[in-house]
């Protein structure tokens, strides 16, 4: 691990808002320092991982935790709710070799733009949702930064997780097997840092927290179910980091290993169905 300390982007900082640059600088000193991100995982793993691990504890199923990767990684998931990156790394997290450095890239809009958001990131996360991602006008500029940061973090040390969904955005159909396109800049992260990419797919989460908590005590709930997969194969790619094609193409393999994982899940969910008699 390099010992050289972060300086933020001045182009960066210019381009922020007043509160977006205190957010912005909160999450650098947190997540880019080693006391920083030894004090925001300390807070992760003894108090936000356990909290947030009674939610779904009782009913959770994970398969694959063979495929955890021994470095750092990119863990890639479906997206169809609020809560599939937490599920995921619920799911994962005993199985680290040791205590992981989480990054969970964000959509700046609530998180770095509104104090409820700088609470709430600090509260549930230990303000692990970084980079902030802009959706403005801005984004051209501000999201170089968020491509750099992933792999110098990926790069930082061996600990470092960093957990995206491919889609950029949540899937509003009904169909948990049907997903959105790929987005190109998990593609883009990992052929720049050479990382593996992790596919995961997770199912049985509701959509809103109400639910999440009524479902912990309901009896016969389906379970939440996580499946982790072989690290999707990309060594033909890494040579070409900068083609956007090979960054696209990496990004649909992605996906493809998510949809195999979800036939699994299917499969599983029928017997389980069968097992109930439903």
């Amino acid at each position: 691990m390099s010992e050289k300390p972060f300086v933020a982007d001045p182009e960066i900082l210019a381009a922020l808002k007043p509160a977006e640059r205190f957010a912005y600088r909160v999450g650098a000193q947190l997540n880019e320092t080693h006391l920083g991100k030894r004090v925001s995982m300390l807070w992760g793993n003894h108090v936000a991982q356990p909290a947030l691990a009674l939610t779904i504890n009782a009913r959770l199923r994970f398969f694959g935790a063979e495929n955890m990767p021994g470095r750092s990684a990119i863990f890639a998931a479906n997206h169809r709710t609020w809560f599939d990156q937490f599920a995921m790394l619920i799911a994962a997290w005993d199985h680290f070799p040791e205590a992981p450095y989480i990054y969970c890239p964000v959509r700046s809009t609530f998180y770095y733009e509104r104090p409820l958001g700088v609470a709430l990131n600090l509260l549930v996360s230990g303000n692990s949702m970084y980079p902030p991602v802009f959706r403005d006008d801005r984004g051209p500029v501000l999201n170089r930064n968020v491509v750099d940061a992933c792999v110098r973090l990926l790069n930082w040390t061996p600990r470092a997780v960093v957990a995206m969904h491919p889609e950029g955005t949540r899937s509003q159909g009904e169909d948990p097997y049907t997903f959105l396109p790929p987005k190109s800049g998990i593609g883009r992260i990992a052929l720049a840092a050479r990382a593996p990419i992790v596919p995961s797919f997770v199912n049985g989460l509701p959509r809103s927290f109400g639910k999440l908590i009524e479902e912990r005590v309901k009896p016969g709930v389906e379970p939440v179910r996580v499946f982790l997969g072989p690290s999707v194969p990309l060594d033909d790619l890494y040579d070409h980091a900068e083609d956007r094609d090979a960054q696209r193409e990496a990004a649909v393999r992605t996906m493809t290993s998510i949809a195999a994982l979800g036939e699994q899940d299917r499969a599983f969910m029928a017997e389980w169905h069968a097992a109930k008699g439903r």
